[in-house]
């Protein structure tokens, strides 16, 4: 998969999110009242009733009809001054927008794709690195579903998951482009499991033809200098309203 490819996927992915192709636009603050705001998104939980996104000198501002009367009130407003207004009637959750450059880290330690039969093995590092989940009667067929397009990588040692590479349900372009999430067991983290781990799963996505795409809380240091150090360069933020109800 060529850089331009990986470009093109990317923005194709966050221009579901805008409801305009990002792909066209370059610059300027754009107001799009789209009604998918107001539907759940896959893989997430929520609605994203708001999502601003912000590119350099570009600004995109999507948001579901209910807020029409507020963001109206913001269409002369620069980017800084919309998230600012915006952030005065509700609390925005900020992300980090990476995207795929290139590959740094071609060396993986013991990690390796994960197969069905690794299962007890991740329950065990589930349970660990999410105690207060239960993850009875759905953990067992998501791993399979996602083991099947080998989405998930794993850090071995003795018998045991030290880190994983999980692989979410994506709202948009289901199997043209993939999250690479990352959890590593925390007497284990800083000693470089998390970098082979999401390297390896980042070629293999790539080697699939799938896009790998990245993002967290923007004040998650550590997952951005992750990423960073195994090839990714931040794109942009994302500054969201969810609403669970």
């Amino acid at each position: 998969m060529t850089a331009q490819m990986i470009e093109r996927i990317t923005k194709d992915y966050y221009s579901h999110f805008c409801g305009i192709d990002l792909s066209s636009s370059k610059c300027g603050t754009y107001f799009i009242c789209s009604a998918e705001r107001d539907e759940k998104l896959r893989g997430f939980g929520c609605k994203y009733a708001i999502h601003i996104l912000v590119n350099g000198s570009l600004c995109v501002v999507s948001y579901s009809p209910k807020h029409r009367a507020l963001i109206e009130q913001l269409k002369k407003c620069g980017g800084d001054e919309i998230i600012l207004a915006v952030s005065r009637h509700f609390s925005l959750k900020k992300m980090r927008l990476m995207m795929f450059e290139k590959e740094i880290v071609t060396c993986y330690g013991n990690a390796r794709i994960l197969k069905d039969e690794d299962y007890p093995l991740y329950e065990a590092f589930f349970r660990a690195v999410s105690p207060n989940a239960d993850p009875d009667g759905w953990l067992h067929e998501y791993f399979i579903e996602k083991t099947s397009k080998e989405y998930f990588a794993g850090y071995f040692s003795d018998r045991k998951l030290l880190s994983v590479c999980d692989a979410p349900d994506m709202p948009y372009m289901e199997d043209a482009i993939q999250h690479t999430g990352i959890n590593t067991l925390k007497e284990e983290q800083r000693k470089g499991y998390a970098a082979c781990t999401a390297a390896l799963a980042t070629r293999h996505l790539l080697e699939k033809g799938v896009c790998p795409q990245w993002e967290c809380h923007a004040d998650n240091i550590a997952s951005i200098e992750l990423a960073k150090s195994i090839g990714y360069k931040e794109y942009g933020t994302a500054y969201i309203l969810e609403e669970w109800a």
